[in-house]
């Protein structure tokens, strides 16, 4: 048979020599084989020759010509181009190669183990922790496990939800009273809420320095032991004085307002005249009269009778403006109390009841009257009052 050009001169079968290797039986087809088995044996001929030629040219470096580029043999050509594509193995050779210690490894090749060293410590350390499966499984039961905390205690949380508010509540009671008694306390016995100043209101005719001297004994009393008992005592001394009140002020002021007496009568006493109020106490003694103050006579001047308390009932409760023009009252009994006016009119007055209607009535008719000459005015009946 005719070689075809361009193959290397190597051997176109196995060596019989060599061990292992048997002749190729269907390489030289004897003399009168049918054509079947002619056609068979050029088809391998044909691949066993691509396949040498193409592992000469990978050995080669590609230093030699291709097969792809000599001149192919038609019958070659023919037999060979239904031969299924051959795959280049060369780089599976040399991975399998690196693994045996006899060979050098490639230089061109970087493992995954190569790669994984080439890391930093803490790359390594992160992939070996997240490749461990033992280590995923730990760190899953740990998830379930504060999963499963955090659903109890949302649920403990519902369940005891009104004991909580309960609770709450009761808390807020006890520190509201807790707060109180502590600031009782604080203000009854301790400085911090003692009295430091002391105001007197609604001082007329008394003096308020001599009232706010009386007072002053409360200084640095707390405010809250400031007994009433002790400022009556104080103000004993002060009989225009009629009532008072007591206003404590945190942290340091005590405020006393008093109400004064009202002088209504005039009564003649050892060393002048002295003017009385309505309950017959004594709240001063003067010369004479003061305007306003009308000089009382014959039953009144008792004062234990009921002429002066009728008169000096009525005198309380007319107005200020009607009473100071009164100069003098006289009285036999509760019923006849008759007033003297400053320009000589003489008004029966009858008893103390309806004293304001009798005191509109009064002043209509001295305004009506005008220069007219009345001596003499009753009004002891307020629904037909006389005037002669």
């Amino acid at each position: 048979m005719k070689r075809p050009s361009g193959f290397d001169q190597g051997p176109e079968r196995p060596d019989p020599s060599a061990p292992g290797t048997e002749p190729d039986q269907e390489a030289t087809p004897t003399t009168g084989a049918a054509p079947a088995e002619s056609t068979a044996g050029a088809r391998l001929i044909g691949r066993l020759r691509s396949r040498t030629a193409r592992e000469a040219v990978a050995e080669s470096g590609g230093t030699e010509q291709a097969p792809e580029h000599a001149t192919p043999d038609p019958q070659i050509s023919a037999t060979s181009s239904d031969i299924a594509p051959t795959v280049d193995l060369s780089a599976v050779r040399e991975a399998r190669g690196a693994e045996d210690p006899t060979r050098e490894p490639a230089t061109d090749l970087v493992l995954p183990s190569e790669q994984a060293a080439s890391g930093s410590a803490l790359t390594r350390w992160r992939a070996a922790r997240e490749a461990d499966p033992v280590r995923a499984a730990e760190r899953r039961v740990r998830e379930a496990g504060k999963q499963r905390k955090a659903r109890i205690r949302r649920e403990r949380q519902r369940f005891t939800l009104a004991a909580r508010r309960r609770r709450r509540a009761w808390w807020i009671v006890l520190s509201a009273v807790g707060t109180l008694v502590l600031f009782v306390a604080v203000g009854a016995f301790t400085p911090l809420m003692a009295v430091r100043d002391v105001q007197v209101v609604g001082a007329v005719n008394v003096d308020e320095a001599a009232v706010a001297e009386a007072l002053s004994r409360f200084d640095g009393v707390p405010l809250a032991l400031v007994d009433d008992a002790e400022v009556h005592r104080a103000l004993e001394p002060f009989p225009v004085i009629q009532r008072y009140a007591v206003e404590r002020t945190p942290p340091h002021t005590m405020t006393v307002r008093i109400e004064e007496r009202v002088p209504v009568i005039s009564l003649p006493v050892e060393g002048g005249i002295g003017q009385y109020d309505a309950a017959g106490v004594l709240l001063g003694v003067q010369e004479a009269a003061p305007a306003g103050v009308p000089l009382g006579t014959n039953a009144v001047a008792d004062l234990s009778s009921g002429a002066f308390r009728s008169a000096a009932r009525a005198l309380r409760d007319m107005p200020a403006e009607l009473r100071a023009v009164i100069a003098s009252v006289s009285a036999t009994s509760a019923q006849d109390v008759t007033f003297v006016l400053t320009d000589g009119i003489e008004v029966l007055w009858g008893d103390a009841e309806q004293t304001k209607r009798k005191a509109m009535v009064l002043s209509a008719m001295l305004g009506s009257l005008g220069d007219h000459p009345v001596e003499h005015v009753d009004v002891s009946s307020s629904e037909a009052p006389v005037f002669r």
